[in-house]
């Protein structure tokens, strides 16, 4: 009887600990050794480094070659980041700022 006591109030003092989950966090994808955040923020705390530009214009759009690109020039720049949260412009410069996350 002791040991279906200990087993029930193990089982309710889990439940009641447990956690909603939170829909806004998600698992970030890591490009180039950055972890990547576009349209968002890590929740972990981090210092900023720098921002990096594309120094273009790109007519077709397309995310990909604009998100390699700021990558590249992140890497080169600032090998050092650990993230990268992009900003796209619609017919501007885009841009990132390098992030490094503290200990």
């Amino acid at each position: 009887m002791q040991r279906v006591l200990i087993i029930l109030f193990a089982f309710l003092i889990g439940f009641s600990f447990k956690m909603k989950v939170d829909r806004s966090q998600a698992e970030v994808n890591q490009l180039g050794g950055f972890y990547i955040f576009v349209d968002s923020k890590p929740v972990a705390d981090y210092d900023y480094i720098a921002t990096v530009k594309a120094g273009i214009t790109f007519t077709s759009g397309q995310y990909q070659p604009v998100r390699d690109l700021l990558i590249k020039k992140a890497r080169k720049k600032y090998p050092n980041g650990d993230g990268l949260i992009f900003t796209f412009s619609n017919g501007g410069i885009d841009r990132v700022d390098v992030i490094k996350f503290k200990e």
